[in-house]
């Protein structure tokens, strides 16, 4: 019990840390940042993907690093590259060293979620292990919360947070030293054999979802401010608020664990799906602000984070021998949606406005719940 909690509360503060504040941190803290150190849209959108690069390799990466090394290594650079990636933004004069802090930001969320799944099937009981798996993963929930008053409050602006940031980094060292394993899995060489498992049908149908999932959400994760300000004609405070509520929303997805006692994991499935297209079709129909977007952009924050919970025990289960590698899978498939969605979203949005695109995204997740994860026996 105490090495559950002990791994339930490291993983969540790191998870914290490498998703909330040195990967999703960018869009909130871009404005002042642009103000400092000025930079074309288009440069903008080339600093930002540097961050999406750096998650995809990372994520590769991680399996193997486990496999060789065991979950805490990986877990333990995990911190350190979200420490240094955030310091160097605070150090920032150029758009270069910009792009550089948020790749060195970007490799830690990657080498993270990998390492703490593997660690979770290794110390934790089977019966609880989508309970921890889901309680981390809504780590990333309280990250957020934390960045908006760190930038809003702490004096010296978007410098001082993002060493404030790089600080949080660093203190979860120490606990990810002492709760997560240090050894490595003897290998199955039945389970590793030319990994045969991406063959199997639940690893394909996972693929696709994570995919077509990952491109659905960037509709809001990158372009959601803009959309708020320029669609709609809401302030930035006010956006930054929206923005605030849908990230902290995420810490919902805790709840995925103890609601899987109660509804099966397709269910909670279909239900996130449902919550990700609710704020992009409500922002592709208003012209005005709406209260109605509170719940909604809640309801996105809240989907996400749960989809991302059920991808991540989903994989773990479809690779049991080797966890990570099933999340690596599941999460890069993610982030290469992410990375195709935007440039998708920005072209169409370019060219038909934002309502006929916002629905297009809103249909892709509502398309995705008549495709629910295969479950593997």
């Amino acid at each position: 019990m105490r090495t559950s909690l002990a791994l339930g509360i490291t993983g969540f503060s790191l998870i914290a840390v490498t998703y909330g504040m040195a990967r999703f941190s960018w869009g909130l803290m871009m404005p002042s940042i642009a103000e400092d150190i000025p930079f074309t849209p288009r440069l903008s959108g080339i600093i930002a993907a540097c961050s999406y690069l750096a998650y995809c390799l990372s994520v590769v990466g991680a399996s193997f690093l486990v496999s060789r090394f065991g979950p805490r290594l990986p877990a333990v650079i995990a911190a350190l590259c979200a420490a240094a990636g955030m310091l160097l933004l605070a150090a920032s004069h150029s758009p270069v060293m910009l792009a550089s802090g948020l790749f060195i930001a970007g490799l830690s969320s990657g080498l993270a979620s990998p390492s703490l799944a593997s660690a979770v099937t290794r110390t934790v009981a089977e019966n609880k292990q989508t309970m921890i798996n889901t309680v981390i993963n809504a780590g990333t929930g309280a990250g957020i919360i934390l960045t908006v008053p760190v930038l809003a409050f702490v004096p010296g602006g978007w410098r001082i947070a993002c060493v404030v940031f790089g600080v949080m980094a660093v203190l979860c060292l120490l606990p990810a030293i002492r709760s997560l394993p240090a050894e490595r899995l003897k290998a199955n060489p039945d389970h590793n054999r030319g990994h045969q498992w991406l063959l199997r049908a639940p690893m394909k149908c996972l693929i696709i979802i994570a995919f077509i999932s990952g491109m659905s959400s960037a509709a809001w994760w990158n372009f959601g401010p803009d959309i708020l300000r320029n669609h709609l004609g809401v302030n930035p405070h006010l956006s930054s608020l929206l923005w605030l509520v849908s990230g902290a929303a995420g810490i919902a997805g805790v709840m995925t664990g103890p609601a899987a006692r109660y509804l099966s994991m397709k269910q909670i499935y279909r239900l996130s799906q449902l919550s990700m297209a609710t704020p992009l079709l409500l922002l592709a129909l208003s012209h005005t602000f709406s209260g109605w977007l509170y719940p909604a952009v809640a309801l996105g924050g809240a989907g996400y984070v749960t989809l991302s919970g059920v991808l991540l025990v989903v994989g773990a289960s479809i690779t049991k021998d080797s966890p990570a590698a099933g999340v690596g899978v599941a999460f890069f498939m993610l982030a290469l949606g992410q990375i195709a969605g935007t440039a998708i979203f920005g072209l169409f949005y370019a060219q038909a406005g934002a309502a006929p695109t916002l629905i297009g995204f809103a249909s892709l997740a509502l398309l995705m719940v008549f495709l629910p994860p295969k479950e593997h026996r």
